[in-house]
């Protein structure tokens, strides 16, 4: 299981940069030191049911927002929201394999992607 004190810090991480937050405009909001707050990120400090309570209403979110979040994180549901490195392929411009031997698994996580 992924370790949960680093899963929480990145989500709050992420949940700060997609409002375009600093680290510095998310402590002053949630009136946290931007040390303790890094810590957080960074998985090194478990943040208090009230330092998630500033936190989530810092980021705009309710409690059980950031929860679900975090729970999400942790089942892999959640997805970056946008791809960095790569362009998917058109359906179009994908060759089948020439290989005798049976695709397996990664064959049909490939279709699944191109889908």
């Amino acid at each position: 299981m992924a370790d949960l004190q680093h899963t929480l810090g990145a989500v709050i991480r992420r949940e700060r940069r997609e409002r375009q937050m600093t680290l510095k405009e998310l402590a002053e909001r949630s009136a946290l030191s931007v040390v303790y707050l890094g810590e957080i990120e960074r998985g090194k400090k478990y943040p208090s049911a009230l330092v998630l309570e500033r936190l989530a209403a810092a980021l705009d979110l309710m409690v059980p927002d950031l929860l679900e979040y975090f729970a999400d994180e942790l089942r892999g549901l959640r997805q970056p929201s946008m791809a960095i490195g790569f362009l998917p392929a058109r359906r179009d411009t994908i060759q089948p394999a020439q290989s005798s031997q049976p695709r397996g698994n990664t064959g049909v996580i490939l279709n699944m992607l191109v889908a």
